[in-house]
């Protein structure tokens, strides 16, 4: 009889660790632009001051245009804080889209590999922002469905 019960414990013991180890290896997906490109890929920290830069230099007359104040606006916001772009009017978001579209038009006109690389990054990064808002959005729809 002892016997069976210290059994009986030795295989209970067993099955809750091995259902322990398997709740352990769970894994959550990423499914987002930016999950499986490095954090260079994007415009973030100093990649966005060296971008700025680099329109400035080669690109004055677009640095000039509301279209830029209005991009480099919202990427900023989204290096401050990646929740504080999700309280953009939809009218902004709609803004910032437009002039991502002229960001990326204008380095497509160079076809050095800077303008390039740089094109590949704001693309990223507009992709990601855009993301955000979308997934936010289906957030806010599911929750006012319940």
């Amino acid at each position: 009889m002892k016997t069976r019960v210290i059994f009986a414990s030795l295989i209970l013991g067993l099955g809750l660790v091995s259902t322990q180890a398997d709740a352990a290896t769970t894994t959550n997906t990423d499914d987002s632009p930016a999950a499986t490109k490095p954090a260079s890929a994007m415009l973030v920290n100093g990649s966005q001051k060296q971008f700025a830069a680099y329109i400035g230099q080669n690109v004055a007359k677009f640095a000039q245009t509301t279209n830029w104040q209005n991009f480099m606006s919202v990427v900023s916001l989204y290096n401050q804080s990646p929740s504080a772009v999700l309280a953009l009017s939809p009218a902004e978001r709609t803004k910032f889209n437009e002039a991502a579209t002229q960001v990326q038009n204008t380095l497509a006109k160079h076809k050095n590999a800077n303008a390039s690389h740089w094109m590949n990054q704001a693309d990223y990064t507009t992709r990601m922002i855009n993301y955000l808002w979308n997934v936010n959005q289906a957030t806010a729809e599911t929750a006012d469905i319940q």
